[in-house]
């Protein structure tokens, strides 16, 4: 059918005002990413009901992850007193193509509140953080988050693992003898970054985790 300049003259500007319309509702929708994105937040563990035993399952399902003083990140419900929770969020990283969101950061717990950087520990497969030279040579990212919006990625996937070695327990069974209570069932936090069990050593516990995101109030 073919149709005549009249009608395609007519029925044009309600063609441009859809285009119109649906790329206003593209950049909308953009706009919101790129605010929630900025957002700081908290950063949470789930693991589903086939992940280790019940009692370890209730240790990490709904823990935070915090922040040690040694530059390392956890996994408890019962922090110490030199922890903090993951307070931050997606930021832009230098190694990665310009205005993008690639980095995580966090504040950390020294003494003068820091934005520090998170990063994958190449050779032992922990997440850690610190500042932009203690980085080099190991994964800064690009971390993202999944379609739904909700759960945080690295290097495109779910990787992490909440971990629990043989000396965390040894520890804790001394503290316990000891009567210190400051801090307790802390879990560290890896990432399986070639899905073959992140080279664990021997009698580590191991529970594959979701970082669920949580907005912080301040």
């Amino acid at each position: 059918m073919v149709l005549g300049i009249a009608m395609m003259a007519a029925m044009l500007p309600t063609m441009i005002g859809l285009n119109e319309a649906t790329q206003g509702a593209r950049d909308q929708d953009e706009n919101r990413r790129n605010t929630n994105r900025k957002q700081r937040c908290h950063l949470v563990a789930t693991c589903s009901l086939d992940q280790g035993t019940p009692e370890l399952r209730s240790q990490v399902h709904n823990a935070q992850v915090q922040v040690g003083l040694d530059r390392k990140l956890y996994i408890t419900k019962q922090p110490s007193s030199t922890m903090v929770p993951f307070n931050g969020g997606f930021f832009t990283h230098p190694d990665f193509k310009p205005n993008n969101t690639s980095g995580l950061v966090t504040i950390t717990g020294e003494e003068t509140p820091t934005l520090r950087w998170v990063f994958l520990d190449s050779k032992t497969h922990e997440m850690r953080w610190g500042g932009r030279p203690d980085t080099e040579g190991h994964t800064c990212g690009p971390f993202d988050w999944t379609k739904d919006e909700q759960y945080v990625t690295l290097e495109g996937w779910e990787g992490f693992l909440a971990v629990r070695l043989e000396q965390d327990d040894t520890r804790e069974h001394v503290d316990q003898q000891l009567g210190v209570v400051d801090g307790r069932e802390v879990w560290r936090l890896y990432f399986d970054q070639n899905d073959d069990g992140a080279d664990l050593p021997p009698n580590a516990k191991g529970l594959e985790i979701q970082l669920k995101r949580v907005m912080a109030d301040s």
